[in-house]
């Protein structure tokens, strides 16, 4: 499936199937993606507005990363579905020698490390939205605060959907020091989770 090619029921009905992809680490990036393109929206439509003629080239700003992270994690979705179609074909090679063993153990390894990685570079992008979302919500046009607030909603539910990923795939993996490296970034990230979308969400107060 490309991602970006499709309808989104189209890719709404195929996570819905009994097809393993698109899966939670797929949902993750489009989750991503969605809060992005609520701060690109607040940030295009506060840019030349009357009466924020002083955010307009930090708006202008904000619309460009955005923009990056949205593709970005469309990417990192359609990457998502492919290392799992890697992981299944290493699952599947031959072990009927010790020489047939060694490949086939080398292949996971490497698909299980491909597994971990892509999410976790989707969790790393989803924590840059909520910079942008609080800029949007503190500066930006005061009719779009809500989607704002949403994006950061997003931005956590795609950081914490894809750590969870990470998580489970570590467990496959032999080396204990990048297994350890990875926990630990998610450990640092995930701390101030929870804090960082409530200082925004507390940013609304309808």
């Amino acid at each position: 499936m490309e991602l970006k090619l499709t309808t989104v029921s189209a890719f709404v009905e195929a996570t819905a199937s009994k097809e393993p992809t698109p899966g939670g680490g797929a949902i993750a990036a489009f989750t991503a993606a969605t809060g992005a393109a609520l701060a690109e929206m607040v940030a295009n439509l506060t840019i030349d507005k009357k009466g924020y003629e002083s955010v307009q080239e930090e708006m202008k700003t904000i619309q460009q990363q955005a923009e990056v992270i949205r593709n970005k994690a469309l990417d990192l979705a359609e990457a998502d579905m492919q290392v799992f179609s890697t992981f299944m074909s290493a699952l599947g090679l031959p072990k009927e020698t010790d020489e047939k063993k060694a490949k086939r153990t080398e292949a996971l390894q490497a698909a299980y490390k491909d597994a971990a990685n892509v999410p976790l570079e989707i969790g790393k992008l989803s924590y840059e939205i909520f910079d942008l979302a609080h800029a949007v919500v503190t500066k930006g046009n005061t009719n779009l605060v809500t989607d704002g607030v949403i994006a950061a909603i997003n931005a956590r539910a795609a950081v914490k959907s894809a750590f969870l990923n990470v998580r489970i795939n570590l467990s496959g993996i032999k080396d204990s020091a990048l297994v350890a490296d990875m926990t630990a970034y998610m450990d640092r990230v995930e701390a101030d989770l929870d804090e960082r979308e409530r200082q925004i969400v507390n940013l609304y107060k309808g």
